[in-house]
């Protein structure tokens, strides 16, 4: 618990400067690294269970999801180009491999490139989001919606986590998660949707509607915790690294973020209500 509390102290700050510095040019830097060792580990995870999993044309095609997830530079001349030739590349090394495993090697290289690099790329999505109701004040408004996505998700996660130590008695999915609990779930929920409250001038919403949207990162943001439970209690891990003290690896930290990003991108794509 106190490594857990350390390291969340130093790297909450060190986050949310990344993500608000004016710009941006940080947070699509910052994002597409997380991911990229986010990827790095779901691997070697993977490799470890005997399922070859492809690094180096997954972390290049998260690369090109954070580029076209920014949409501050245009890409639409060579972004289509781009993905027809790294796809025809993978395709091609795939059948040349002496130990040919195409099916495993792309559909579990598929699958994490996909979860993380296509929903994780989603955050820069919601930071270049131009939200004209938005709070105004220094900061651009894409800046406020990604520090209220990251505010509803920490206090998910924290209140989840400290709900479950304090009332959890029920495992809401014990053949996945043993120490996940439905009080925990519940305590996070409520917590998520007080925060999508309050923050939903933040990201030019009504109040209702931030409820709403904290309520559906509520749910979106366990879920995607649970199915990162259920890789690696498929894949006989129990973390996904140790980057983290007290965390984990940088996918275990981020594993409620990438589906809470995805509900936030949508929702916002949808325009003021």
């Amino acid at each position: 618990m106190r490594k857990r509390v350390q390291t969340l102290i130093v790297a909450a700050p060190v986050a949310v400067a990344l993500m608000l510095w004016p710009g941006g040019v940080p947070a699509v830097v910052a994002t597409t690294a997380v991911l990229a060792l986010a990827y790095g580990e779901y691997c070697q995870m993977c490799l470890s269970a005997g399922i070859p999993c492809r690094l180096w044309w997954g972390v290049l095609a998260i690369v090109l999801f954070a580029v076209s997830a920014q949409g501050r530079t245009p890409v639409d001349g060579w972004m289509p180009d781009a993905w027809l030739l790294l796809g025809a590349l993978v395709l091609t090394l795939e059948t040349l491999r002496r130990e040919r495993k195409p099916v495993l090697a792309l559909g579990a290289s598929l699958l994490g490139v996909l979860w993380i690099g296509g929903m994780g790329s989603l955050f820069l999505t919601v930071r270049f989001s131009q939200i004209r109701e938005a709070t105004s004040g220094p900061l651009e408004p894409g800046a406020w919606a990604a520090l209220g996505l990251l505010l509803t998700v920490w206090a998910l996660d924290i209140c989840a986590y400290l709900g479950g130590r304090a009332f959890g008695r029920i495992q809401i999915a014990p053949s996945i998660s043993p120490k996940k609990t439905v009080e925990g779930a519940i305590v996070g929920f409520f917590a998520a949707t007080g925060v999508g409250l309050l923050v939903a001038p933040w990201m030019g919403l009504g109040v209702w509607s931030g409820a709403s949207l904290g309520a559906v990162i509520g749910l979106a943001g366990q879920a995607g915790d649970l199915f990162e439970s259920a890789i690696k209690r498929e894949l006989q891990v129990k973390d996904s690294g140790a980057s983290l003290p007290g965390h984990g690896g940088w996918l275990d930290r981020i594993d409620s973020l990438l589906f809470a990003c995805a509900v936030a991108a949508w929702w916002l794509a949808r325009g003021p209500r």
